[in-house]
C-alpha cells in the first residue's frame, strides 16, 4: 500500500511528478531501446496503471492531502463533548397511564391551569413526486393554549393558532403569491384555527378531527422527547365535481409528525407545571384549494420548528407587527369563541362569491 493506505498507483504518480525531466529531447538508439524495454516491463506488471486508475489515484491523493493537512483531522482526534444528565428514562414515572399522561401533558403543554404560548417558523414546499421539493413560501405561526387541570393525568385544552404567509425563509408578509409550478397568481388565506377543544387523558388525546397521537417517551442526553403523529384522511369539502379547478381530489390526506422536547430537570421539577419545550413538526397534506395546484398530483410538505415563549412581547417587533396586521384574533383569545378554520373560511367565501355571481346573472 502507498501513501495513507492508497494503492501503489499513487506512489507511481508521485514518483512520476517528482522525476527530473530528461537532460535532452534528442533520443539516441540506446535510449530508444531502453525506453522500449521499460514499456515491455510495465506491460508485464500485474498491476497496470491505466488512465482511469491514474485519475482515481490523483483524486484519492487530493482527498488524502486534505485529510492529512486540514484542521478537521486534528479536531477529529479530540473527544466529542456530549450532553449528559444525572437522570434517565428510569427517573420518569411511566408506571401508570395517569403518570405517563402527566409527563406527556407537561412537555406538550401544562398540568396546571394556565395559558402557554409558542412561536414556530414554517417552511412550506411542494412535493410533486417527479422532482425535488419545490420551495413555496414560509409562515410565521403562533399558538395560545389554555390549559385546565381536571384531575391528575387529565387536562382540558382550548387551542388557538394562527399564521401569516411570508416570502420563503423571510419575515416579509405576502398576501398574493405566484405558483412556481403553474404560473398562476393566487390570493393566500391567512391561517386561523380555533378554539379547538381537546382532552389529554390516560387513554390518550381526545379531540374532534385532527389530534396528535403521542408515541413512546424517550430520554436522550438531558432531554425528554415526546414524539406524536396524526395520520388522517377525511372527505374533501371541495369536491372534484363542484370545484374542479380548486379540488385536490375527493379525499384530504393529512399526515403530521411532531416532536416536543424539554430539559429532564424541568420535567422532574415539581414546582413547574409546564416544561418549556422545543417543538419540531413535519407534515404532508393535500394541496390547499387556494394554493393554485388544483388536481395536480402531489402534496404540500411543511418543515417547522419553534419553542414555548413567555408571550407576545418575546416576539421580534417585525414578527409581532405581522400578527397584529394579518391575524389579530390571536391577541383576543379571551373573547374568541366562534370556531375558525382557514379551509372552512375559504369554502364559505367561495360559496358566497358564487352565489353573488349567480344573483347578478
Amino acid at each position: 500500500m502507498g501513501l495513507a493506505g492508497l494503492p501503489n498507483v499513487t506512489d507511481d504518480i508521485v514518483a512520476a511528478v517528482k522525476a527530473p525531466p530528461p537532460a535532452s529531447k534528442q533520443h539516441t538508439r540506446r535510449s530508444t531501446l531502453l525506453h522500449r524495454n521499460r514499456i515491455q516491463q510495465e506491460n508485464n506488471m500485474s498491476e497496470k496503471v491505466t488512465r482511469r486508475s491514474a485519475l482515481k489515484g490523483l483524486g484519492a491523493l487530493g482527498a488524502a492531502g486534505l485529510t492529512l493537512s486540514g484542521p478537521s483531522a486534528r479536531a477529529a482526534n479530540k473527544p466529542v463533548v456530549g450532553l449528559d444528565s444525572r437522570y434517565g428514562i428510569n427517573d420518569l414515572d411511566l408506571s401508570t397511564p395517569e403518570a405517563r399522561s402527566s409527563i406527556i401533558t407537561k412537555v406538550m403543554g401544562s398540568i396546571g391551569t394556565e395559558d402557554t404560548h409558542a412561536f414556530m417558523r414554517f417552511h412550506i414546499y411542494g412535493y410533486l413526486g417527479d422532482r425535488s421539493l419545490v420551495p413555496l413560501f414560509s409562515m410565521n405561526n403562533y399558538l395560545v393554549q389554555k390549559w385546565k387541570l381536571i384531575e391528575p393525568g387529565t387536562s382540558e385544552l382550548r387551542h388557538y393558532e394562527v399564521g401569516y404567509y411570508c416570502e420563503f425563509d423571510t419575515d416579509n408578509p405576502i398576501t398574493h403569491w405566484t405558483n412556481p409550478v403553474t404560473g398562476k397568481t393566487v390570493e393566500l388565506e391567512q391561517f386561523v384555527l380555533g378554539p379547538i377543544g381537546r382532552m389529554y387523558t390516560p387513554q390518550g388525546i381526545i379531540a374532534p378531527g385532527i389530534a396528535p397521537n403521542p408515541l413512546r417517551v424517550n430520554v436522550v442526553g438531558n432531554r425528554v422527547f415526546v414524539p406524536a403523529q396524526s395520520l388522517e384522511t377525511f372527505p374533501n369539502m371541495f369536491t372534484p365535481e363542484e370545484f374542479p379547478e380548486l379540488s385536490s381530489g375527493p379525499t384530504i390526506f393529512w399526515d403530521s409528525m411532531y416532536t416536543f422536547s424539554a430539559n429532564i430537570e424541568d420535567v422532574l421539577n415539581p414546582e413547574l407545571t409546564s416544561a418549556p419545550a422545543e417543538i419540531h413538526m413535519q407534515n404532508m397534506t393535500s394541496w390547499q384549494p387556494f394554493f393554485g395546484f388544483g388536481n395536480l398530483p402531489g402534496r404540500s410538505m411543511v418543515r417547522s420548528w419553534g419553542c414555548n415563549i413567555s408571550g407576545f412581547d418575546a416576539l421580534e417587533p417585525q414578527v409581532r407587527a405581522g400578527f397584529e396586521k394579518y391575524t389579530p384574533d390571536i391577541f383576543e383569545t379571551d373573547t374568541w369563541n366562534d370556531v375558525r378554520f382557514d379551509s372552512m373560511d375559504y369554502y364559505n367565501k367561495v360559496k358566497a362569491e358564487r352565489a353573488a355571481k349567480a344573483g347578478e346573472s
